[in-house]
């Protein structure tokens, strides 16, 4: 996390305490709520009112440097310009695709986007402009969802999931937007993940849904449902994971690392 993004975490955590330490414990749906602000401060403490500079909102660097995932996306599309890759960014929140967005105009680099607010014809213009031969265009910004069926982008060899849904599929479906017949590069996915926080735990509970799908498919029988929903005892650790060492340690840890050893690294701990 940058500075700024500890300085919210902790701004969110203290405005909900009364909540969090409430007789009985907290209500499930107030627990929700704190959980849904903690994960857009990993996405990008501009995601709050009065969090960007200004007005005037100007682009800069400001941009990437107060959000660590924005810091890593900003090294990581370089470095994939440089390979004459084509890239595919997915998140949940259209208010993240426009922070994305005004940072692809601020870096020079050609984009299309489709949302939930995009109708069909749209979507087709620029599912076409990007599958052209030769086409200038270097990313295509997508909501997790509605980049979902009938969307294909095989010309795509990069995909970036700026953030992860609860359920793991739709983030799998989202990735086969890229693995489509045409293919004709490796596609490689990257997942972004604000370490020690609830981005992780949100990943950790994703991969051991996905383990347990698998499982019971295996087995011959239909997945369970009532394993889909949080507990309150669940969703109160996934606040308190990590809130101890960000309370302690307000300092930015927005890593200088070069690119490839953070690869390096990550593949490792994979």
């Amino acid at each position: 996390m940058s500075e700024m993004q500890k300085e919210w975490y902790v701004r969110v955590l203290k405005n909900d305490m009364a909540n969090l330490n409430a007789l009985g414990g907290p209500e499930k749906t107030k627990l929700m709520n704190v959980l849904m602000q903690l994960r857009k401060v990993c996405n990008h403490p501009y995601l709050f009112e009065g969090a960007e500079p200004g007005p005037p909102y100007i682009d800069g660097p400001h941009l990437y440097l107060n959000s660590g995932k924005m810091a890593i996306l900003a090294k990581l599309l370089t470095k994939l310009k440089a390979q004459d890759s084509r890239v595919l960014i997915f998140s949940q929140m259209t208010r993240m695709l426009d922070i994305i967005e005004d940072y692809m105009v601020y870096a020079g680099y050609l984009y299309t986007r489709i949302d939930g607010q995009s109708d069909g014809e749209a979507r087709d213009v620029a599912m076409s402009t990007f599958n052209a031969p030769n086409s200038p265009l270097f990313v295509m910004l997508l909501s997790t969802r509605a980049g979902g069926l009938g969307i294909n982008l095989q010309t795509a060899d990069i995909v970036i999931l700026y953030d992860s849904d609860w359920n793991p599929q739709v983030d799998l479906q989202a990735q086969d937007r890229a693995h489509r017949i045409g293919q004709k590069k490796t596609v490689r996915v990257f997942r972004l993940i604000t370490d020690e926080s609830v981005d992780a735990k949100v990943i950790e509970r994703a991969e051991r849904k996905l383990f347990l799908d698998a499982a019971v498919i295996q087995q011959g029988r239909l997945a369970e449902k009532h394993g889909n929903s949080l507990s309150k005892n669940e969703l109160m650790s996934m606040v308190k994971f990590g809130a101890d060492e960000i309370l302690k340690n307000k300092e930015g840890t927005i890593t200088d690392a070069d690119i490839d050893s953070l690869l390096t690294l990550n593949i490792k701990r994979t």
